[in-house]
């Protein structure tokens, strides 16, 4: 489902991340890079500083609507030509020649997503952070309860509600962890030139990419245009993520059937059915499921754009702008579903505790 649809947009996705990825963010992140690189190089004496200075005035103030760059992007297969062009056409004729000067369409293209993905890690660490005190809490409350473990899908031995909780709780915490080095693995600068040799730059080059990196506070890198393992790496940290919630969801699916009847999703009233009013679906945990497939099947796609030719490959690229912006709507959209079930699940301990005793009268 298209994540801009309105139907499903509280459902299958999150209006806060869809506003993070936006077109209208890329522009304004677009449009950051390039006042930055004027910035920079007028520092080193690259440029005129008056052309640099002319370059952020204007930028600054300029407006430019996804719809301006549609037909551009068609014929370019990028927006940055088309978003250079209406940006000089408010230039002067010195500081237009000045503007993008000596960076290539990845260079701009490529920071201005890791600028998005670093607003959309803090909103996931965010989201992630309150659903592990809602799992705290639930622990702290029920965790002590007896309730039967179910291995194959079959009863097993009786366990505890709380070692349930931690199967869910601890991976997330764990993700929590690792988010600290994904930063630093993929939060980075984008910035080699035309083949990754910043080569019309001379001996200022790794000056200016510091410079730079400085300005649109993401560390200076070796330029990375072909080498797309760090996107990948975030792509699985998401699709781990998704899982980990997918796996919360099938077991309360499982503890909350009819004839099991140890949790209802959501007391405050669940999912209904046109035909049956007395069911409470739990849809939440469905989608749980599905979006953790969903972005399973979006990696497998996102590791495909490790095979990139040469020094440049649009093929290559065009998946990663297809499969990223929808894994990090799922990611999010699932940890709202997540959120809600753990403030508004209701746990049956009296059930729980009845399932473990037929299962000891039994054996």
């Amino acid at each position: 489902m298209n994540y801009q649809s309105a139907i499903f947009s509280k459902y299958l996705s999150d209006k806060a991340m869809v506003s993070i990825i936006s077109d209208e963010a890329l522009i304004q992140y677009m449009l950051y890079f390039e006042i930055a690189l004027a910035k920079a190089q007028a520092k080193l004496k690259i440029i005129p500083t008056a052309s640099a200075i002319e370059i952020e005035t204007v930028l600054s103030k300029i407006k430019i609507t996804p719809k301006s760059l549609a037909a551009g992007t068609l014929q370019n297969g990028i927006p940055v030509i088309t978003l250079l062009s209406l940006a000089k056409e408010k230039l002067s004729a010195d500081a237009k020649q000045y503007l993008h000067y000596g960076a290539t369409s990845q260079d701009v293209m490529d920071t201005a997503q890791i600028l998005i993905l670093k607003d959309a890690m803090l909103l996931i660490e965010q989201k992630i952070k309150v659903l592990v005190q809602l799992l705290k809490k639930m622990s702290a409350k029920y965790g002590k309860a007896v309730c039967m473990a179910r291995t194959r899908g079959q009863l097993a031995m009786p366990t505890t509600f709380g070692n349930k909780i931690n199967n869910w709780l601890q991976p997330l915490q764990r993700q929590l962890e690792k988010s600290g080095e994904l930063k630093k693995a993929v939060l980075k600068l984008q910035f080699g030139g035309a083949v990754g040799t910043l080569s019309v730059y001379g001996n200022k080059a790794k000056q200016l990419s510091t410079a730079l990196g400085t300005l649109l506070k993401l560390p200076s890198a070796l330029v990375w245009h072909t080498q797309r393992d760090s996107i990948c790496m975030f792509t699985n940290w998401l699709a781990t993520l998704s899982g980990i919630l997918g796996k919360m969801g099938t077991d309360i699916l499982v503890m909350s059937q009819s004839e099991i009847n140890e949790v209802i999703e959501n007391a405050a009233g669940g999912g209904k059915s046109s035909a049956m009013p007395h069911k409470n679906n739990p849809v939440l945990s469905e989608a749980l499921v599905a979006l953790a497939r969903i972005n399973a099947t979006l990696q497998s796609q996102m590791l495909q754009s490790l095979v990139h030719v040469n020094e440049r490959d649009a093929t290559a690229w065009i998946l990663e702008w297809n499969a990223l912006p929808q894994m990090l709507i799922n990611t999010s959209a699932a940890l709202n579903h997540a959120i809600a079930i753990g403030t508004n699940i209701k746990v049956d301990t009296e059930n729980m505790k009845k399932n473990v005793d037929q299962f000891l009268k039994s054996n």
